[in-house]
């Protein structure tokens, strides 16, 4: 008995290598197609559109067969993101009233605040430098700073600190604490935190503090361990301007054709774009339909209504007059088919003219090693990554230092070709000795337990 166990350990640690080594980390190779990324600045992170002809190679509806690797062949860290829709048209910086607190070391916040706060004619609070007086015996506690002023409230994402240049070689955990009437105060559960240090010719600098959307319009501001704080210049407010809508790219698709049914037509994506608007152009002019838009990820799969809506393109006093456009959310199936209203005529005999609105993910890598770099897709053997995000926990003025879209996109080339895209079907010596072992090792534990329940039946008698 105790050799048949040796060997079934042995069979299984055996067993546990051959599947160790049949999950291989993937390489260039095991991609069909690549494309070439070769950076002119010197970043460590880089950010680009993702080009259309990986939507058009990639065999995985998640583009979760898409891999970067560096000049060496090794596997970098990567992210793809969608971007919104609508993005904010600028930034700015506005200064905010900035109000020190002076009492001393024992005293009460919520008293120095009231000592600052006077009331309008309208009934609103507002702030005055000529009310502050420091007494001989009172520090520096903290700050109250007053966002805004009327009844507009701003977009405001975060705030800038400034404080002297000759205050430096610290790092403070700040309290941030929020009124709308300067005596009823509410905790901003945000991490903030200031410093300034340097060492060997470096300096790290942070002076952002991220704000909550609907931040009130006082925040009083000091230090977690009630020292004292640093001196402050000025503090500035970073205001988000309007909100536009992206720009698109734009596809025509010229494979249009008539369904099986009347008023039916069909069309396919050329890859796996993220569509998010369509333009349906009747052929004919003075021609007016409703329209009914359907799509699914695959030919098999059941159709799903995506849009409706009347289309129309019309001629009065030889002026155009047309509305073509179908509100989309956001998908990427490949097939659609569009039925229209055939009563008064449908189309007519031309076929419709299609333009699509897509907007590209945004692929974001970690530039670790030498360039140039490869972005390689196409792959049935590759799974989707792990989900991580590249920069998380740096502020978005960070991100923006960290990150360039300097980088110069070549064209797509043949890796692994048509090989990476088919399921490899040969069966080596590794394979069948891995079923093998498997086997073996089943029928011996099934022998085990016969000849265990066989001596128990034994002794029962």
């Amino acid at each position: 008995m105790t050799m048949w166990r040796v060997f079934l350990i042995v069979a299984l640690v055996w067993s546990g290598g051959l599947w160790a080594e049949s999950d291989r980390v993937l390489e260039q190779n095991d991609f069909a197609w690549g494309i070439s990324l070769e950076p002119t600045t010197s970043s460590p992170f880089y950010q680009l559109p993702l080009p259309p002809a990986v939507y058009q190679g990639v065999t995985r509806a998640d583009l979760g067969d898409l891999r970067l690797f560096n000049s060496k062949g090794h596997l970098l860290p990567h992210e793809l993101l969608l971007p919104p829709l609508n993005k904010n048209d600028g930034e700015s910086l506005q200064p905010v009233k900035l109000f020190p607190l002076y009492g001393s070391r024992t005293a009460d916040l919520q008293l120095l605040s009231m000592r600052i706060s006077r009331s309008t004619e309208q009934g609103q609070l507002t702030l005055e430098q000529r009310q502050l007086y420091r007494e001989q015996d009172e520090v520096l506690r903290g700050y109250l700073l007053q966002l805004w002023e009327g009844e507009k409230r701003p977009k405001i994402q975060s705030l800038k600190l400034q404080w002297p240049a000759q205050s430096k070689g610290f790092i403070h955990q700040l309290r941030l604490e929020q009124s709308d009437d300067l005596s009823r105060w509410r905790p901003l559960d945000i991490p903030a935190v200031m410093a300034d240090l340097g060492f060997a010719g470096e300096r790290l600098v942070r002076r952002e503090i991220d704000l909550p959307i609907k931040a009130a319009r006082y925040i009083r501001l000091t230090r977690t361990d009630g020292e004292l704080p640093v001196e402050l210049v000025s503090v500035d407010a970073m205001i988000s301007g309007r909100s536009v809508a992206q720009p698109q790219s734009v596809l025509n698709i010229t494979t249009v054709k008539r369904g099986e049914q009347p008023g039916e037509y069909l069309f396919e994506m050329p890859g796996r774009l993220p569509v998010t608007g369509m333009d349906l152009i009747p052929g004919e002019r003075n021609t007016i339909v409703r329209a009914t838009l359907y799509s699914r990820p695959t030919e098999k799969a059941a159709w799903i209504s995506r849009s409706s809506g009347r289309v129309f393109r019309l001629m009065v006093n030889e002026t155009p007059f047309e509305q073509t456009k179908l509100v989309l959310n956001r998908t990427s199936d490949r097939y659609w088919k569009l039925i229209v209203d055939e009563t008064g005529g449908g189309l007519g005999e031309a076929l419709p003219t299609i333009q699509i609105n897509w907007l590209p993910h945004q692929l974001q890598f970690a530039a670790r090693g030498e360039g140039p770099f490869l972005l390689a897709y196409g792959s049935v053997r590759a799974k989707p990554s792990q989900g991580t995000s590249l920069l998380n926990g740096f502020t978005a003025l960070e991100q923006e230092q960290l990150v360039s879209e300097s980088i110069v996109v070549g064209e797509p080339l043949e890796l692994g070709g048509s090989t990476a895209l088919s399921v490899e079907r040969s069966y080596d010596w590794k394979e069948w000795s891995l079923w093998g072992v498997l086997i073996l090792a089943t029928l011996l534990l099934g022998w085990m337990a016969w000849s265990i329940l066989r001596q128990m039946n034994r002794a029962g008698r």
